[in-house]
């Protein structure tokens, strides 16, 4: 999927030079727009798979999902968070961010020693404009993420989620040479704006099912990203689900 998509992309723009000079202005704008498109769609859109493969979902036939928590560690929110976790044996990965791990690096161990994985999140988090980073930026960012997990705990981590779950075309090779596989999600509650848990539970609900990957945040100012965990822990476990660490060989 991902190279046949690479090869539309690029025939589209060999198409719109070899016809620039031989076309109505119209033929050319309308081959320009497709290539526009054909680059644009799979950057803008979270999880989308065009650019290359991006982690949904395992494959498990119990009433087990992935739990993944982004933007940490944070100082506020991780202690509780983890305490939380426990109460309810449940599991979790912390996509966390390169730059927050060198101030947390007790933090970030204390994940591990519970149980829990890390995932690189990036060094910065350039929210706003990492759909457009040029490669050398997309390197350094992933890289120095790497860095920071590796120098706080000794290991280098398996996963990478960009930013607002938007990954451009620079973002599978890098991640490649890195050694991690991109990971997404397939239920998620928008925990990102302003919203009560309530709504937020409402909304990842509605996408749970076995295998499924919840996202939720941590930092930032929302006053409820503990209660929320809670609340959502609690639902989960009404319903039957566990929260796991799926093995590499489940992932799709």
């Amino acid at each position: 999927m991902a190279l046949s998509t690479r090869h539309l992309i690029l025939g589209a723009r060999a198409l719109a030079l070899a016809a620039w000079p031989l076309t109505s202005w119209r033929a050319r704008w309308s081959v320009e727009m497709a290539h526009n498109f054909l680059w644009l769609y799979p950057t803008l859109r979270q999880n989308c798979a065009w650019h290359g493969p991006v982690v949904t979902h395992f494959e498990t036939d119990r009433r087990e999902v992935w739990l993944t928590i982004d933007d940490g560690p944070d100082p506020r929110d991780t202690p509780g968070m983890l305490d939380v976790l426990a109460r309810y044996n449940a599991k979790a990965t912390f996509f966390v961010i390169g730059r927050q791990v060198d101030s947390q690096r007790a933090l970030v161990r204390r994940i591990l020693r519970e149980g829990h994985s890390l995932g690189n999140h990036t060094y910065s988090h350039p929210a706003g404009w990492w759909w457009a980073a040029p490669r050398p930026v997309v390197r350094h960012e992933m890289a120095w993420g790497t860095k920071a997990i590796e120098t706080a705990t000794g290991a280098k981590p398996r996963w990478f989620r960009s930013p607002v779950g938007m990954n451009n075309v620079s973002v599978h090779p890098i991640a490649e040479g890195e050694g991690q596989r991109v990971v997404g999600w397939s239920a998620g509650g928008k925990d990102g704006c302003p919203a009560a848990p309530t709504r937020v539970i409402q909304r990842i609900m509605a996408s749970v099912k076995p295998g499924a990957i919840i996202v939720l945040h941590e930092g930032g100012t929302s006053r409820y990203r503990v209660s929320t965990l809670e609340r959502l822990l609690e639902r989960l476990q009404g319903e039957g689900y566990t929260c796991v660490l799926p093995e590499p060989e489940s992932l799709h």
